[in-house]
């Protein structure tokens, strides 16, 4: 076959092309610091990369779910801790006043003080983290008591004792809340008899209420032991996850990253071809139609 000027110019552009297109390519993988700066570079790895990304973007939201747990968690725990001190407080009042000797003066000097853990106890009861009520169940836009005396008061709780779920790993999901009434009710019964007795001067009714009181503590002690187990069980979840995440950015970094040392090479070889390529193609096209007449 006859090899014209026109077939030889063209050969020389379509190489020369080819070698500013990789030079192209190698040099978008330098500046971006992957290798697949488009689907067709590696159509499997690309698949594979949106695979992992995925995996991460889904421990990322696993991750964000935990802390959010561990937080809440962790203001439940101090707003039972109050609670707690509270209920000990009063006991300690409770059993000074069912001392037969204190008057009815002196008892009503203690009621005030109990009538203050009262209210602190409903203030417990109304914690938020951030604009949810720990206490209400899923009801959480509004408080679970609005009342320090739920036990004589219809319809004093308002919430429900739904679990609070949050999603920590795929397919599974944990109730970070604790039952409002188990725990609450008790105290609330406690303190309103204890309130009740000494308002009334009624020793014996002083006397009974502590066994109220320790009622009230075995059921605020079992919610903080429960509400402790979760958070031990979500730093165990958080660390995990965080195996899992670095794992999958690791397998990620090994399908999309360049090997920065191995693609400066290879930069540097496919310019050098390319200016060779310009230069071959300089001297191929430079005879004129008058070199052939000759």
């Amino acid at each position: 076959m006859r090899v014209t000027q026109g077939m030889l110019s063209q050969t020389t552009l379509n190489n020369i092309e080819a070698n500013i297109s990789r030079l192209d390519t190698i040099e978008a993988q330098v500046t971006s610091g992957t290798r697949l700066t488009k689907p067709s570079d590696d159509p499997i790895g690309t698949a594979q990369a949106l695979n992992f990304q995925a995996g991460i973007d889904q421990t990322n939201q696993f991750l964000t779910n935990i802390d959010q747990a561990s937080s809440w968690l962790s203001t439940t725990d101090s707003a039972l801790s109050n609670v707690d001190n509270g209920l000990q407080r009063a006991r300690e009042l409770a059993v000074q006043a069912a001392n037969g000797t204190l008057t009815s003066d002196d008892r009503q000097s203690i009621q005030a003080e109990i009538s203050q853990i009262q209210q602190s106890v409903l203030q417990s009861s109304q914690t938020k983290y951030g604009s949810s009520y720990l206490f209400s169940g899923t009801k959480s836009d509004a408080p679970g008591y609005v009342t320090a005396n739920p036990s004589t008061v219809a319809g004093a709780f308002q919430g429900n004792t739904a679990p609070v779920q949050r999603q920590v790993g795929p397919g599974e999901n944990v109730a970070v809340n604790t039952d409002p009434t188990a725990t609450f009710d008790p105290v609330f019964t406690a303190l309103n008899n204890l309130n009740t007795a000494l308002n009334s001067n009624n020793t014996a009714g002083v006397q009974s209420s502590i066994t109220d009181i320790d009622t009230a503590l075995t059921a605020v002690l079992k919610a903080r032991s429960t509400t402790g187990a979760m958070s031990n069980r979500m730093t165990a979840l958080q660390s995990q996850m965080s195996s899992v995440q670095t794992n999958m950015t690791g397998l990620l970094s090994k399908v999309k990253d360049v090997d920065m040392a191995k693609a400066i090479t290879d930069f540097q070889m496919s310019q050098n071809v390319y200016n060779a390529s310009l230069q071959a193609g300089a001297k191929a096209m430079q005879p004129s139609l008058l070199d052939y007449l000759k």
